[in-house]
């Protein structure tokens, strides 16, 4: 079967996955520096062309077609909430569908493995920054009203930079336990913040 018959016999979403699906698999297996685009379009049963339909870079694929978003209904949830503040805004963040659990450790391994793959996964967390950011201030608000407005801002502000650490935290400690332990979750890290008893929870 050629890579174009490959191609041809998938739907548009499907040949998307499968391109993601080779991109990490192989940032995980030789590393990022030696993936290219031919060995990809190679592992997915694509032709370039195909690929570059799809994606502009090796690191657009490797990072996926979907960014990170809000999860609405947690989010009116969490806003007239009470009880561990940091955990629950962790659970804010809706992070891509993928297959199973083990694709998503994967595609956390592969992008947490190099800067530049983390940086540019870190930009797509800015373009729901200032949602994440509104939905604390209401919290904040909720709870205490008598702070200033100034205040709450950049209270909520802060907050936002802090989830923002954790998800690359997120990505590098499964980089970190790759092979060796079973990969952190989003819920074990909620878990680790409420067991340190810090101030925010």
């Amino acid at each position: 079967m050629s890579t174009v018959d490959g191609a041809s016999r998938r739907t548009r979403s499907q040949t998307t996955a499968a391109i993601e699906s080779a991109a990490v698999a192989l940032v995980n297996e030789v590393g990022y520096d030696a993936v290219t685009v031919d060995m990809i379009c190679e592992r997915a049963g694509i032709s370039q062309r195909t690929f570059f339909n799809h994606f502009k870079t090796k690191d657009a694929a490797v990072i996926g077609s979907a960014g990170p978003g809000v999860d609405q209904q947690f989010a009116r949830e969490f806003i007239v909430a009470r009880g561990p503040f940091l955990p629950d805004a962790f659970r804010l963040v809706e992070l891509p569908p993928v297959a199973a659990a083990e694709d998503m450790a994967a595609r956390l391994r592969a992008v947490g493995s190099h800067p530049e793959l983390m940086a540019r996964q870190m930009q797509r967390f800015t373009l729901i920054e200032a949602e994440i950011t509104d939905i604390l201030r209401l919290r904040l608000l909720n709870e205490t009203p008598e702070t200033d407005e100034a205040t709450r801002q950049e209270q909520a502000r802060l907050l936002a930079a802090i989830l923002a650490g954790l998800f690359r935290y997120l990505a590098e400690s499964t980089t970190r336990t790759a092979g060796k332990a079973a990969p952190i979750s989003p819920a074990r890290i909620a878990e680790l913040l409420r067991d340190l008893g810090l101030p925010l929870t």
